[in-house]
């Protein structure tokens, strides 16, 4: 009896080390900084009836930088505060249509894109075993395309929107190096509009829509403060579209911008300082 006694002991003694130790890997990538490769093939589709519709497709490389911080403050375990800073440029493919008097004459163009986006969560973690956590937060920020179109009968447009959402961050060490991660993100777009460069035509401005985002990372020390981090992200988000008026003049309609769906995919690998 003493000897199985002693056994069992040891055993719940090294689970308890486990959970110390799988938790202190957790806590370790969720306090670092961090710059990141990243590329972004992103999908535009606008939605015209009848069409013809425009579309843009293409990858854009680029970059990312972060900072997380996960301490006990004011009175509250786990206090999670996380800053993200990601851009991309590059040229994609522009298909479109061009309205003439004898119909829609076909356009394929270069879009010289730039796309970039900022958002800030703040939540709390909480432990759902030794080896995993879950951080709810919730998440603001806004995001800025601006389409170039290059060559003759080329304009430019800044689409910006803000965000606001709710998300949660599950987060599982396997070993006391590796944590892997899953985020899901359920988002607002908030007063979302574009900006032609077309003399006399004001902003058009867009209604309330929803953004989805789902996020797989990975995060493994190689070193005491020295982490590898990357990941694939899925974005997908809907402008309203909306009347674009007369500059200076709001009662007087001078185009319309139409509604549209655009997908992001994304892929990062980067280097982050632990600071835990």
């Amino acid at each position: 009896m003493k000897k199985t006694a002693l056994i069992s002991a040891v055993l719940v003694l090294a689970g308890f080390s486990g959970a110390a130790f799988a938790n202190t890997a957790i806590l370790k990538a969720n306090n670092e900084i961090g710059i990141a490769a990243t590329g972004t093939l992103m999908n535009y589709q606008e939605h015209i009836t009848p069409g013809p519709s425009d579309t843009e497709s293409g990858w854009m490389p680029g970059f990312g930088v972060k900072y997380s911080l996960m301490q006990n403050l004011m009175g509250l375990n786990n206090a999670y505060v996380a800053i993200h800073f990601n851009r991309s440029a590059g040229n994609i493919n522009y298909r479109g249509a061009v309205q003439t008097g004898d119909g829609d004459v076909p356009v394929t163009a270069t879009d010289k894109a730039t796309i970039y986006n900022v958002t800030g969560r703040v939540g709390m973690g909480m432990t759902l075993s030794n080896d995993m956590m879950v951080t709810p937060y919730v998440v603001g920020g806004y995001q800025h395309w601006n389409r170039d179109l290059i060559g003759p009968g080329g304009y430019t447009e800044d689409y910006g929107a803000g965000l606001v959402g709710l998300g949660a961050k599950f987060q599982y060490a396997p070993t006391s190096n590796l944590v892997l991660s899953a985020t899901p993100e359920f988002m607002a777009i908030v007063g979302g509009g574009v900006k032609g460069n077309v003399a006399g035509v004001g902003r058009a401005k867009f209604g309330t829509s929803g953004e989805e985002k789902l996020s797989l990372d990975a995060d493994y020390a190689v070193a005491e403060n020295v982490h590898i981090y990357g990941g694939l992200s899925y974005t997908h988000f809907n402008y309203t579209g909306g009347p674009a008026p007369v500059y200076g003049n709001p009662d007087i309609i001078a185009a319309q911008e139409p509604p549209s769906s655009t997908n992001h995919f994304g892929l990062q690998l980067g280097v982050a300082y632990n600071f835990y």
